[in-house]
């Protein structure tokens, strides 16, 4: 039968920068239970993707053979609105907007006011028609358009830092699973690893081997 199952389980801190993470490392595992399993392959999600982007692919892996398939919502992996993320200004956008308005002369708004999305969205609806209002007495080119900088924050109040705590966590999720392993190991010899990243997925599959080499035996890396 086929498994799925999730974890949460603690992960590292951030040793590098001094940030202590508030936040659990997830993960799935499938696999059949009527196997001896061969090997683990671990899916690493590139950017735009988290762990659900692959069900099927899990589902296909473990059927068809003897393998447990890791998959990771690694550190910061909501990083896009349809991950969780949200729209907000940081002090270098907030700069950027407060200079755009005055350079129309625009006084209107408190720009380092913005503190909420809901904040941030009636600032714009209001700075749409203040424009408008500039153009319709012709202190505005018909076609000027202002442009602005926005900021993602991501879930959870993640961050990324080059790779480091999510290559990381996916290191953690593989020690963890052959430390604890819930199905049936192949007779006579040790589990193999593989890894597949897609884009930026393969480039963490790429850094997971520089930090553990002896930990991985194959990278598929697609388009990193």
């Amino acid at each position: 039968m086929i498994i799925n199952q999730i974890y949460s389980i603690d992960s590292c801190d951030d040793v590098e920068l001094n940030i202590k993470r508030g936040s659990k490392l997830e993960f799935r595992l499938t696999y059949d239970d009527s196997k001896e399993i061969e090997a683990i392959v671990c899916i690493i999600p590139g950017g735009a993707e988290d762990m659900n982007s692959y069900i099927y692919i899990d589902d296909y892996l473990t059927r068809n053979y003897k393998v447990a398939v890791i998959n990771i919502n690694y550190h910061c992996i909501g990083n896009r609105p349809h991950l969780g993320s949200s729209f907000y200004l940081d002090d270098i956008d907030k700069f950027i907007l407060d200079t755009s308005l005055k350079a129309i002369n625009l006084k209107c708004i408190n720009v380092y006011g913005i503190n909420s999305y809901e904040n941030l969205n009636n600032a714009f609806i209001r700075i749409d028609q203040e424009i408008q209002k500039l153009k319709l007495n012709q202190q505005l080119h018909q076609n000027y358009k202002l442009k602005t900088h926005v900021s993602f924050l991501p879930f959870k109040n993640e961050y990324q830092n080059f790779g480091i705590m999510q290559a990381m966590d996916i290191l953690n999720a593989i020690f963890y699973i052959k430390e604890n392993s819930p199905f049936k190991l192949m007779r006579g010899g040790g589990i193999r690893t593989i890894l597949f990243g897609n884009s930026y997925g393969g480039y963490l599959a790429n850094l997971c081997a520089k930090i553990a080499p002896w930990s991985i035996d194959f990278i598929l890396d697609n388009s990193s």
